[in-house]
């Protein structure tokens, strides 16, 4: 699989434990990383440590949802 800087991918839960270990992977091949989770704190931390974007989202909500993948599309 080609992981590079054309490749965008969402983390959903990457803010810690394996996704958030899945986003500095990624981000570590140039893959331009939204990290999707509640946990605003450590989500904005792994998003700063790794160059990526946080979009603070609840997966139950589809609103939720779509708005995160707007702020992430509009960060990069």
């Amino acid at each position: 699989m080609k992981l590079d800087s054309t490749v965008a991918a969402v983390i959903t839960g990457g803010a810690s434990g394996l996704g958030a270990a899945t986003a500095r992977a990624l981000a570590a091949k140039g893959v331009k990383v939204a990290i999707f989770d509640l946990q605003t704190e450590k989500g904005e931390a792994v998003a700063a440590e790794i160059g990526g974007v946080f979009c603070e989202v609840n997966v139950t909500s589809d609103e939720s949802v779509d708005a995160g993948f707007e702020a992430a599309r509009k960060a990069n």
